[in-house]
C-alpha cells in the first residue's frame, strides 16, 4: 500500500548510516564512510541506499541532515512531473531524473537544500529545529510505483514506493525515540507522501505523523488516466479505502476519516497549470473540481485543512515565507499551526 509524502522529524540520537558524501566535503565520506559512520549534524550528507533504483535501473539515495536538539524528523520527498508511456517519458520527457538517475553528485547541486523551509536560522520555518531527510525523484511515478515497464524499446524503472522499502526501515533502526514524524512533498512528491502515510505510521507505531501535500490534490485525471498511472506504475492503495483505485477523490477523506489522530494538510492553487496539464482539464474545470474536492474530502474533518490561493503557480513551500492569503492569512502562520497541532488552524479559501 502507499503511503504520503513525508515530513519527519528525529530523536536525538547519532545518525548511523552508509555515506556518500557529505555538501561540505566535495564527496568525501564523513569519518571514511563505511555502514556505521556517524553522519555529521545539521550538514547534509548524501546516503546510499541499497536495493532502491532510478528510472534507468540505476541505484539512488537520500540527503541526511541531522540534529541533535530535536525528536521530530521531517521527510521532504522531491517533485518532478511524471511519465506513463513512451511519449511522455522519453518524447516529450515529463519526468525529472528518468534518464540521468540521481545519485551523490547530482545532490552535490541540489538547489532544494538552500530552500526557506530547509533553514535551520529562519525564524518563520516552523521545522528549522528538526532533522531533516530530502527524498530525490527520479523514478516517474509520483514515489509511488513498483512495476518495470519497457516503453517503446527502452526499460523504466517505476520504483518509486520500492524505495521506500528501502530506505525506510533503516531510518527507523536509525531513529528509534522519534515522537513526531512530520511527511510532506511537492508536486509529485505530495502525491507520494499521501500516498504513504500508512507505510511511515506503521514504521513508528510509536509516534505521530502528519502530512503535508503541497500542490498535491487528489482530484481524478481526465478519461482514464488514474486507471493508466496505477497499472503502469503498479500502484497498490489500502484494501480498506474502497474504490480508491478508480477514484482518486476517496483517498483524503479515507485518511482523515480513518486516522483521527494525524493532521493532513493541502496547500493548493485552484487553477494549478501543471497539475491541471497533467490531469488533462482546462483551468476552470480544474477549479471546479478542486474547490468539490475540498468539500468532499476536507471540509467537515478537523484534523484535514486545507490553504487554498486564486491562481494558475504551483507550490507553495519554496517561498512559503512570503505568501498570504488575500484573506490576511500568512502562509508561515498556517504552517505553524499545522506542526503545533494549534486549535486554531482552521482552512483558508480565497474567494
Amino acid at each position: 500500500m502507499r503511503k504520503p509524502l513525508m515530513l519527519l522529524f528525529l530523536a536525538s540520537v547519532p545518525f548511523w548510516l552508509s555515506a556518500c558524501g557529505d555538501d561540505d566535503d566535495e564527496g568525501t565520506p564523513p569519518g571514511g564512510g563505511g555502514p556505521d559512520t556517524e553522519l555529521p549534524a545539521e550538514t547534509w550528507s548524501w546516503v546510499d541506499v541499497t536495493g532502491s533504483a532510478c528510472g534507468n535501473g540505476q541505484p539512488t539515495g537520500i540527503g541526511v541532515n541531522p540534529t541533535k536538539d530535536s525528536d521530530d524528523l521531517f521527510i521532504y520527498m522531491q517533485g518532478g512531473g511524471a511519465c506513463w508511456d513512451e511519449q511522455t517519458c522519453f518524447v516529450a520527457r515529463t519526468a525529472t531524473n528518468l534518464a540521468t538517475g540521481y545519485q551523490a553528485t547530482q545532490f552535490q547541486s541540489e538547489t532544494t537544500r538552500g530552500a526557506p523551509f530547509f533553514s535551520r536560522t529562519q525564524a518563520e520555518n516552523p521545522f528549522r529545529d528538526m532533522s531533516y531527510v530530502f527524498v530525490p525523484y527520479c523514478t516517474g511515478d509520483v514515489h509511488a510505483g513498483t512495476a518495470v515497464q519497457t516503453y517503446g524499446s527502452r526499460q523504466v524503472h517505476h520504483k518509486g514506493a520500492s524505495n521506500v522499502d528501502a530506505w525506510l526501515p533503516r531510518l527507523v533502526s536509525t531513529f528509534p525515540n522519534v515522537k513526531r514524524v512530520f511527511l510532506g512533498g511537492s508536486s509529485a512528491g505530495a502525491f507520494g507522501a499521501q500516498l504513504h502515510y500508512e507505510r511511515v505510521a506503521a514504521a513508528f507505531p510509536q509516534a505521530e505523523v502528519h502530512v503535508l501535500a503541497d500542490s498535491g490534490q487528489m482530484i481524478n485525471p481526465n478519461g482514464n488516466l488514474v486507471t493508466t498511472w496505477f497499472n503502469n506504475w503498479g500502484v497498490s492503495v489500502p484494501a480498506a479505502c474502497t474504490g480508491c483505485e478508480t477514484d482518486f477523490t476517496r483517498y483524503p477523506a479515507y485518511l482523515a476519516d480513518t486516522y483521527p489522530e494525524s493532521r493532513f494538510a493541502l496547500l493548493a492553487w485552484d487553477q494549478d497549470v501543471v497539475l491541471r496539464t497533467f490531469f488533462a482539464y482546462p483551468a476552470a474545470t480544474y477549479e471546479t473540481l478542486t474547490r468539490q474536492l475540498l468539500t468532499t474530502a476536507y471540509d467537515g474533518n478537523a484534523n484535514a485543512r486545507y490553504y487554498v490561493k486564486n491562481g494558475a503557480n504551483h507550490t507553495f513551500l519554496g517561498t512559503f515565507n512570503d505568501i498570504t492569503s488575500t484573506t490576511g492569512v500568512a502562509l508561515d502562520d498556517w504552517l505553524s499551526g499545522w506542526v503545533d497541532g494549534n486549535p486554531t488552524w482552521n482552512n483558508v479559501l480565497e474567494p
